[in-house]
């Protein structure tokens, strides 16, 4: 339960099981997913500032087990928007 003007905060990356998404997730490029995200935001109407951010390009840490595999980290999308009072 969020309480009025409290803020919601959803974030992901670019990895998903395919059992587990719905079709328009899987046949979305990364960059749609995030306007599909802000889009459930706007459709249900109960939240205002609306924001999205994305994060890509960090080196991998070298603690990752992913570390000499590729370059980069995965990248983090995000948004948010606050609770209608």
């Amino acid at each position: 339960m969020l309480k009025p003007n409290g803020l919601f905060i959803t974030t992901f990356s670019n990895r998903y099981f395919p059992t587990k998404v719905v079709k328009i997730w899987e046949d979305a490029h990364e960059f749609e997913r995030l306007g599909l995200v802000l889009e459930y935001f706007l459709e249900s109407g109960r939240y205002t500032d609306l924001e999205t951010c994305t994060i890509r390009g960090l080196p991998r840490p070298e603690s990752d087990q992913f570390v000499g595999k590729t370059l980069f980290s995965d990248p983090v999308y995000a948004v948010w928007g606050r609770k209608k009072a």
